[in-house]
């Protein structure tokens, strides 16, 4: 319907408004329903105030005619949070649905509670909090199955939307799937030539657009103009999105000149519609600013990004962030931050054409403010993978912030700027795992009651053990899609009954709230106060084809920025040669990172104890096997490895290493015991298949597989308890996790790069119902381990997808989040022939009181020197690394050697007692008589 027909049907319904209030009275229920008529028709045309006035009579109304419970009254709700979604007024819209869906939920309205929960979803689409989309989305799906069937238009829109979920999830694959169901429905409804065809081809060619198939991508788009230039004109709205996708397309293959021209023309259709002003045209004013920054002309850039910010304000009066910033008055974060990003280097570009110092100050005001924007946005994510995905969109802030701190350095030349500087790389650094910790330690300082803790500690468990069902139908040749549902469907109501604790904790307790969002990194000046003579912290922050490497001992600060292009290729050479085996090429492939890496900032080293903070690819990479010469040797024992010169601890990030204290959230006062450990055997026939004391084990003289000889090995210098055969089991290792203060796992791993939080440790299986004996990264979420030290001995499970903004995305970080002060862990599939003669030494070392650090460089070094020829490649013994807190263990006075010792006493006094009752009798006691006793 054009808009003329929309002003006719309004101009109809204030006639009927007329007659109603002249005849039945202004609080009759037929008056309320013309209210949200006309509502609805403003709402089309986009006269949203006038719109929402008109909800909010009709609702009033409803409520005196027809109470607050009334399927009516939740549809004016609906609209009502409509309008606010499209003015990107999220809380409210939020509001607005769950109004509208508790009235649903109790009369059991199925078609207002699809439609409620796909408007929810969308919310969150537009918010960026995409898992929590596709939950709503899928509620939304399953209901509308019911309601409508499998061949309706309504089924089509909710595939349409889990594809836009997954597209912006970067999961294309996923997204087309959903997109080409979508472009069947409408087919088969339609026919070829119809709008909602189009749109699928539009977001079919997306897909390719982002599989750079920008072939397949124009042919799919070239598809949906046909249809809408067969359908209407050129200057009406539908048209738009064709535009503008092939705008995209050209924008991405950096062909500017045809990408500007499509985004104007997309802007004009718009303007025509909405005005120059318009939230709408926000995007477009942002694309063509960018395009004019490519094209270094900077002043264009600027002023577009100036009607970006207009259009996205409130009251379209954009006042300069240098003098003003109320992020209040914008409608959408996510743009107002790309706006805010742009401009900041436009400013930057223009401070470096002009030679002007004033361009470059208010870069670094714009910076700032866009750092405070992205902590809000952080604050409003609940889903842990919205915020791994946001994390990224920061970094890229972070990363041009800290190109216009430095360049005022090199102006400069303050130290304290580089304090600045280091604040932008800490805080790109471990954003969630920051979150998680701390939102753990504000549950043990806000007092919050101990049966709400333990109500959300609930919800957790109950999730994980969901989560961990649906892997395992998954995982079933022919999976149960009925279960799969009933699965979800539990899942939806956990995590918004999360929801709910969530909104009450920060609502109801202040100090929660604080602690929980304490984003403060530690400075440079905190850094050198903890530090000793003998350590630095090195810290890398990587960017596209640049790394910054910050350089931090007790006195001094440095940064320099190193040439790395091909960083992550390098890398995962390197590894591959150490897993081949292949020494010459590992000589040389060390040596050349160790060039790059280490070399340009080696005179900033000071003293042998090395903290590094990695970052993207050099998470993959073991610092302490490079090589500081080119080595003549093929002899592995005479390289000069790193790791003779210096002892190397990794952290997360400075501030979790400095000052992060990890709490249980058990808040046990029992005195912790050494060592729980487990190995993983494939069978459970075995005889002595149970559990047994790390003493018990240390007597035994049976030849054991390679895990076991592990154990064992470890059990000749610490107590605790050892878990094996059909006893190694996911639910053994539950029950008693929180209980030690050292963790040893020699169980096999699988790293899921996809899905991080689906990667697992293997326990023994049997035929447990509850337990699937498949310890999943999630699961860790729910559970408490405050042990000192974790060691993960299985295959790979150091190892990871890089998530940008966060890090390393291992199984052994899953343990952090549940409050593992540090771990060993491995960068590849380590020999169960070394791996106990190594464990042997680093436990050794331990046990003498050695830091962890400092253990496992002497083990390895130890190793080196005693290992037989063909088991001294780094493939053997360079796989263990350090995350996190470094300090000594301080194990038991009373530990096995002194219950011997102790044992050994009580023996010799008893003897001694006995000795000398039986020779008191025979030798009386001279008493008063000194001399020498004869031999």
């Amino acid at each position: 319907m054009e808009n003329s027909n929309y002003e006719k049907a309004l101009n109809y319904y204030k006639k009927t408004l007329a007659i109603y209030l002249g005849t039945l009275g202004p609080n009759h229920k037929k008056t309320g329903y013309i209210y949200n008529n006309i509502g609805i028709v403003n709402g089309v045309i986009w006269k949203f105030n006038d719109a929402i006035k008109y909800y909010e009579k009709s609702a009033k109304i409803k409520i005196k005619n027809l109470g607050e419970n009334h399927v009516s009254l939740a549809y004016t709700y609906v609209n009502m949070g409509l309008i606010y979604k499209n003015l990107k007024d999220f809380n409210h819209a939020l509001y607005y649905f769950q109004m509208a869906l508790s009235i649903l939920k109790k009369q059991k309205d199925l078609r207002g509670l699809k439609a409620v929960y796909q408007n929810l979803g969308t919310v969150y689409l537009d918010k960026g909090e995409y898992d929590k989309a596709f939950s709503y989305y899928k509620k939304s799906l399953d209901i509308g199955l019911k309601y409508y069937g499998k061949r309706n238009q309504e089924i089509g829109d909710l595939y349409t939307l889990l594809g836009n979920v997954y597209l912006n999830k970067e999961d294309n694959d996923k997204a087309l799937n959903y997109y080409k169901k979508a472009l069947q429905i409408y087919k088969d409804i339609f026919g070829e030539n119809n709008d909602n065809v189009a749109s699928a081809y539009d977001n079919i060619g997306n897909v390719f657009g982002r599989k750079n198939r920008s072939d397949m991508a124009l042919k799919y788009y070239n598809k949906s103009l046909t249809i809408r230039n067969s359908l209407v004109d050129e200057h009406t709205l539908s048209i738009e999105g064709s535009y503008d996708n092939i705008a995209n397309l050209y924008f991405e293959k950096a062909n500017y000149k045809d990408a500007l021209k499509h985004y104007i023309k997309t802007l004009r259709v718009l303007n025509n519609i909405y005005g120059e002003q318009h939230i709408f045209n926000t995007f477009y004013y942002i694309k063509i600013a960018t395009i004019y920054n490519e094209q270094q002309k900077y002043e264009k850039a600027i002023s577009y990004f100036e009607k970006a910010f207009i259009s996205n304000s409130r009251n379209n009066n954009h006042k300069d962030v240098q003098t003003a910033f109320d992020i209040d008055n914008y409608y959408d974060y996510k743009l107002l931050l790309e706006t805010l990003q742009g401009k900041s280097k436009t400013l930057q570009s223009l401070s470096l054409k002009y030679k002007d110092f004033e361009y470059l100050n208010k870069s670094i005001v714009t910076y700032q403010k866009a750092e405070f924007l992205i902590e809000n946005i952080r604050k409003s994510f609940q889903n842990y993978q919205d915020k791994i995905l946001f994390n990224r969109q920061a970094k890229e802030v972070y990363s041009n912030a800290i190109q216009s701190q430095l360049l005022v350095y090199n102006h400069k030349k303050e130290w304290q700027i580089l304090d600045k500087v280091f604040h932008y790389s800490e805080k790109s650094k471990s954003n969630t795992l920051k979150d998680l910790l701390n939102d753990a330690n504000a549950k043990n300082f806000s007092g919050i009651p101990d049966d709400l803790i333990q109500q959300e500690k609930n919800l957790k468990i109950n999730k994980a053990f969901y989560r961990s069902k649906i892997n395992e139908e998954l995982a079933n040749k022919v999976s149960d899609s009925t279960k799969i549902n009933t699965y979800e469907s539990k899942l939806f109501d956990i995590n918004r009954k999360q929801d709910s604790i969530t909104q009450l904790l920060e609502k109801n307790y202040p100090k929660y709230h604080q602690l929980k969002y304490n984003n403060e990194v530690v400075s440079v000046a905190e850094i050198q106060q903890k530090l000793d003579d003998h350590t630095t912290l090195l810290e890398f922050f990587t960017a596209d084809s640049s790394t910054y490497a910050f350089t931090i001992s007790k006195h001094k600060i440095d940064v320099k920025e190193l040439a790395t292009p091909k960083l992550t290729q390098k890398v995962e050479q390197l590894r591959t040669t150490i897993t081949r085996k292949n020494t010459t090429t590992y000589k040389t492939q060390a040596y050349k990172l160790y060039k790059t890496l280490i070399a340009p900032i080696k005179d900033q080293l000071v003293g042998e104890n090395l903290i590094i903070v990695p970052d993207g690819p050099l998470w993959h990479l073991n610092f302490e096997l490079l090589v500081n010469q080119e080595d003549v040797s093929n002899n592995p024992k005479e390289l000069s490895y790193l790791l003779k010169d210096y002892v190397i601890t990794y952290a997360n990030s400075a501030t979790l290493f400095f000052n992060q204290k990890i709490v249980s959230t058990n808040n046990k006062t029992k005195q912790q015991e050494e060592c729980l450990a487990f190995s993983f055997t494939d069978s459970t026939n075995i005889a002595d298949a149970t559990h047994m004391s790390l003493a018990t084990l240390r007597d035994t003289g049976d030849d054991l597989p390679g895990t076991r000889k592990e154990i064992k090995a470890i059990a000749d210098i610490i107590d605790g308890q050892y878990y094996y055969g059909s006893e190694a089991v996911e639910a053994n290792f539950k029950k008693n996790a929180s209980h030690y203060n050292i963790l040893h796992l020699a169980l096999h791993g699988e790293v899921d790069n996809e899905r991080p939080e689906n990667s697992k440790l293997f326990f023994t299986r049997n035929k447990d119902t509850i337990e699937d004996n498949l310890l999943y990264s999630h699961e860790l979420f729910a559970l408490d381990i405050p042990a000192e030290l974790t060691v993960l001995s299985a295959c790979n499970t150091g190892t990871g997808k890089i998530a940008k903004g966060e890090g390393i995305m291992s199984l052994g970080t899953a343990f952090q989040y549940a409050g593992t002060k540090s771990l060993l862990l491995t960068n590849w599939e380590v020999s169960d022939q070394t791996t106990p003669a190594l464990m042997k030494n680093f436990y050794t070392n331990l046990k003498e009181g050695m830091n962890k650090g400092k253990a496992l460089q002497q083990a390895k070094l130890t190793y080196l020197q005693s290992a037989a020829p063909e088991r001294t490649h780094p493939f053997y013994w360079g796989g263990f690394y350090l995350v996190g807190d470094p300090a000594p263990i301080a194990f038991s006075t009373h530990n096995y050697s002194d219950w011997v010792i102790g044992i050994a006493i009580v023996i010799l006094i008893l003897s001694g007692a006995f000795w000398y009752r039986k020779k008191k009798k025979q030798f009386p006691l001279l008493r008063g008589v000194r001399g020498v006793f004869n031999i």
